[in-house]
């Protein structure tokens, strides 16, 4: 959806402190509603993302649980649910916070997020041999 040009510079604001600033920009512009929103509307929008991206790793690492036999990758991948399962709690209780408008209980929340995906990705990338992170689809 387009957005109006105060919305589309938040977006922009946001965006450009990203890796993947065409990635974030389509995700605001696909989840907006109205063409309009402020921080708080947008604080929305990534929090539902991001809740709805780690509960979909996390089902897919279960998924992949149930197929490998690899020790070593099996328990990579229970490092994976362990951290994903923490990111998807987090935002999940992140949302419920948004939702009473307590945005310092809100961030509180999700601060673990980064560090706990981070311990699933750096599993795949320290020796010895760095292992072909499954969870790169």
């Amino acid at each position: 959806m387009a957005a109006d040009s105060e919305t589309e510079d938040r977006i922009n604001r946001i965006c450009r402190q990203m890796e993947e600033f065409a990635f974030c920009s389509q995700t605001f512009h696909q989840s907006l509603k109205g063409g309009s929103a402020d921080y708080i509307g947008l604080t929305g929008i990534a929090n539902n993302q991001a809740y709805t991206k780690a509960t979909s790793t996390f089902g897919y690492v279960e998924e992949l649980l149930r197929s490998v036999s690899d020790p070593t990758l099996k328990n990579a991948l229970i490092v994976c649910e362990n951290a994903y399962k923490v990111v998807k709690d987090a935002f999940g209780e992140g949302i419920q916070s948004f939702v009473q408008r307590d945005y310092k209980g809100m961030l509180n929340a999700e601060r673990i997020a980064p560090r706990a995906q981070a311990s699933c990705t750096s599993i795949f990338s320290t020796t010895p041999p760095p292992k072909q992170n499954p969870l790169w689809r």
